[in-house]
This record gives structure tokens, sequence and C-alpha cells, in this order.
């Protein structure tokens, strides 16, 4: 949860620049603001680094709640933030708990006497293969004690929940709630005719790591260059901008021609710039459960490139119906899609007309709210 995506809803003169982030996502924070236009109360709970005593804004409908999240929290297992969370919602008293992700939230919740369901953002055993670092091992202990108690879990995709189900030993009923997009974020249709001149291509990776590929992408578009020398990469997120760890990675190997390292941007400001720039999203993640760049760069009809077995990319993109999916261990392959797709405006098209219809019938917020909406009443009837 970011509380600045909240700024609308709280009372006059409760926001401020200076206030804690908060944390979580962006499929979190567009989950609530769909709630919250339907005229649902919500308390919101995060923890911040930053924070050391509460910090509780208000507006109608609306608490958010910001507690401390302690100091290198994961060598105890994040045990500060997951005694304030007990706390404050135990004072707050809600009807309904929905947790985010399987680790410190869902950890808290788990004590508490309260009709309850965790959304499971991730595949645990996955991302810790891909990252052997004492940080994500904890995280991974956190999250299988909570998966093998958990009372209801949600999986953002059918990958997510086979991961779940084989490796967690959870055998309680399945069910898939994707995340979703909102309506502003869908363009009305895909413009008619074809674009002329350079294409860009574009990457949104949080984080630079051996999971994320990011390395893979650039070294497909180094080869994409000799046959498209004014083509550009436009490379947004955490860890790419132009002081950032991919920055220095092209740089030290001459690769960073025609790149920008753009970094993290504001939602909005990172959604306008694919709008009005972007021809071609590569994808080079080696995992993910779902992706939101995926869906954020098809409701706005742009193709995708993606990974054949990077976890829940297939699915996202209709099994390839509604993007290019690829071997993304292999630069060679990622760059003979994006040749491919630079050579072939039809084909761009075509391939953007599939994702958006996907993205609306499948990832319109609106739906996902709808299918949560029945799960919550599911657990107030158990009240």
């Amino acid at each position: 949860m970011s509380v600045a995506e909240f700024r609308d809803f709280l009372h006059p003169g409760q926001w401020s620049e200076r206030l804690p982030k908060g944390m979580g996502g962006t499929p979190v924070n567009l989950l609530c603001k769909e709630l919250l236009r339907r005229g649902q109360r919500l308390v919101l709970f995060s923890c911040d680094p930053s924070v050391e005593n509460e910090v509780v804004l208000t507006g109608d409908n609306l608490r958010i709640c910001i507690g401390p999240l302690g100091t290198r929290p994961a060598r105890n297992f994040f045990k500060t933030a997951r005694s304030y969370l007990r706390h404050a919602i135990l004072r707050e008293r809600p009807d309904i708990v929905h947790a985010q992700w399987t680790y410190e939230y869902a950890m808290a919740v788990q004590q508490l006497d309260i009709p309850q369901v965790v959304t499971a953002h991730d595949a645990p055993l996955r991302c810790l293969w891909h990252s052997l670092i004492p940080f994500r091992a904890a995280k991974t202990a956190m999250a299988y004690s909570v998966m093998m108690r958990a009372r209801k879990i949600v999986s953002v995709s059918p990958y997510v929940a086979e991961h779940i189900r084989r490796y967690a030993f959870y055998r309680r009923p399945e069910q898939i709630i994707p995340n979703g997009m909102p309506a502003e974020a869908f363009i009305g249709d895909v413009a008619p005719g074809v674009k002329t001149g350079a294409i860009t291509f574009a990457t949104v990776l949080v984080g630079w790591g051996a999971y994320k590929n990011g390395q893979a992408a650039i070294k497909a578009f180094a080869r994409v260059r000799t046959k498209h020398p004014e083509a550009r990469l436009l490379m947004f997120g955490a860890g790419h901008g132009g002081g950032d760890p991919a920055a220095s990675w092209a740089r030290e190997r001459t690769l960073a021609a025609g790149i920008e390292f753009v970094g993290a941007l504001p939602y909005d400001l990172l959604m306008k710039r694919l709008a009005k720039e972007v021809d071609v999203l590569v994808h080079p993640s080696l995992v993910e459960s779902q992706g939101m760049a995926l869906i954020e760069a098809m409701a706005r009809g742009i193709p995708v490139i993606g990974g054949h077995r990077s976890g829940g990319v297939p699915w996202t993109l209709d099994n390839g119906r509604a993007g290019r999916l690829v071997d993304v261990r292999s630069p060679d392959a990622i760059a003979a899609a994006m040749h491919e797709l630079a050579m072939d405006a039809e084909l761009r098209r075509s391939l953007a007309i599939a994702a958006l219809d996907h993205a609306r019938a499948a990832f319109h917020v609106e739906k996902v709210a709808d299918a949560w909406q029945s799960v919550y009443d599911d657990l107030a009837a158990q009240r």
C-alpha cells in the first residue's frame, strides 16, 4: 500500500510529501481504490522503515495505519512489524482481514480470530532458487509457515496456485483472482494504420537481479541495434536509472548505446510514457507470478515479448495469443523476436489488438473487484 496513491481519499490537510510511503505494490493500491469508489469502508495497514511511532490518516470510509518495520527485519522474521500489525488490527476490529503476500502481514493475521484471506502474489521457492540470499531465505521460511496454516489462499495466477499446491501441500480449494487494471488505464482501441520510423522498445523491471534478467534484454537490444541503429530501449523501474546498477553494467560492457536508463517513475507518469513512446514491451524476467508490467502494456495496446517458461507469463499472455513467447534465457531469441516486430508493423498491431482484448476480458479491475467482493461476502458470513 502506497500512501501517495490515496491522497485524494484523505480528509483535507492530511496529505504531505513528508508522510511515510508505506509498503506494497500497484495491484494492492488499484484494488483498494476501486473498493473505495464502491463505498466500501477500508482500514489499510502498512509498515515503513522510517516510522518509529504509528502514523494514522483518515478519510471518508478510510483509515490508514502505518507502523514500524524494524531494523534489519529479516533477521528476526519481521518481529517488530508483526507485533505492530497484530495490535493495530485488534484495535481497529475489522470485520474481515485481507492479507497481501504470504509473508509478515499474513503471519500477523493468522494469530487472530478474525475471518481472513491471504493473496499469494508469488512462488516463494522459485524466487529463492533465483536469489539465494539470506533475506530471501527468511522470506521463504515465512511463506511456508503461512501457506501450511492458511485458512484460505487466493492466488493471482494458476502458476502460483500450482506452486503452492505442489510445494506447500496446500489442499484447500484453489481460487484464482488476478491483478487488475483500472478503466482509465485502457485505451479505447488500437489506432488504425501502422507507425513508421524508428522503433522504441521498453522494459519495466523492479530491481536489477538474476531473476529479473535485465542483462539479457540489454544484450538482445545490442544485437537488434546492428540491424536497426535508430532503435531505442527505455528501461523503467528501480535499479534502472542513470546511476543505478543496470546502467553501470551496460556501460562497463559498452552496451549502453541507444538506451535511456529512466529508472523508477510515479505510476501515472510511467503509464503516460508507455502510451506515448513505447512500441514493444520486452519482459525478460525468468519468473513472474503474473506481472503488472505485462497487463499495463496490454491495456495500452502495446505488444509484449515474454518468457515461455517464466511462471505466469504465458497465462497472462493468453498462451502466446496476446504476445510473443520466447526463451528469455537466450539474448539471441529475444533479439529475434524484437527484430521480427521491428520489421512487421502489421504484426505489432495484430498482437496489440489481441493483448488489449484479452486484458479487458481478464484483467479489468472492476471484474477483479467483483470477484473479491464475493470472497469478502463469504468471509463475512462466517462471523
